[in-house]
């Protein structure tokens, strides 16, 4: 594993630090490209970029600081929850607070916002993609040991070979950016790529966290694996409705 990249005199540059702003250079770069021939404001993109990285980052951090804290920070400093340099982003609280963002300045500029998720959601799975890269250099989000002829050592940890679910995640993603593309081009509802994006992300999830150490809250399911089920079940739901009522309009 490769935490720090490279070191040049007093700064070090961390894998995990260069591969997020890696996916949000790519994301940010790829669809201002697209954005002109899908008839999005390049200048309203840039905004609401701004606002997704920060509250991306913010709620990230918050998040995974809230399901940590009687493990790592209480009592500590109150500095210590806005740390990013110690590490320690969670995914689920960095969409909800972007998403968040998203909702209030499209409703303020009177933007559709479902249009506008729908343009970046691909990206969304993309730049995970390449995030959970910085996972695996940084050698955190570690699986369970195993036997497999795959498994990796991660020398951190223990000496025993293991389920490399960084990279099962970085694959299943990059999966998930090619189906969305290609979703893309068929009749859809406002919304449905990102319908799309919460039943196929929840059903990676799902099954990766069973060869992931994570504890286990509820029954043999993790946190992760709860919120999994319920992106499953919503957008599920949603595109159910969704057909009913074209059912029924016909």
């Amino acid at each position: 594993m490769h935490p720090i990249l490279c070191k040049i005199g007093g700064f070090e540059l961390y894998s995990y630090g260069a591969m997020l702003f890696l996916a949000f250079s790519v994301g940010i770069i790829w669809s201002l490209k697209e954005a002109a021939s899908e008839n999005i404001d390049p200048d309203h993109l840039y905004e609401i970029f701004i606002i997704v990285i920060v509250l991306a980052l913010l709620g990230s951090r918050l998040a995974f600081v809230w399901l940590n804290w009687d493990l790592l920070y209480r009592g500590q400093p109150w500095w210590k929850v806005f740390a990013f340099r110690e590490g320690g982003l969670t995914f689920y609280g960095g969409l909800l607070a972007a998403l968040l963002g998203g909702l209030v300045y499209t409703h303020y500029k009177k933007l559709s916002f479902l249009k506008y998720l729908d343009f970046v959601t691909p990206f969304i799975a993309l730049g995970y993609a390449i995030t959970r890269i910085g996972c695996f250099l940084n050698g955190c989000c570690y699986g369970k040991i195993t036997s497999v002829p795959w498994g990796l050592v991660y020398p951190a940890i223990d000496n025993f070979p293991r389920h490399p679910t960084q990279l099962y995640a970085s694959a299943s993603a990059l999966l998930i950016f090619f189906l969305l593309r290609y979703l893309q081009r068929l009749k859809h509802f406002p919304g449905f790529i990102f319908v799309w994006f919460l039943i196929l992300y929840g059903i990676y999830r799902f099954v990766v966290e069973f060869f992931r150490v994570s504890e286990v809250t509820f029954w043999i399911l993790t946190p992760a694996q709860l919120m999994a089920g319920a992106f499953i079940i919503a957008g599920a739901g949603i595109l159910l409705g969704q057909r009913y009522i074209s059912t029924f309009k016909q």
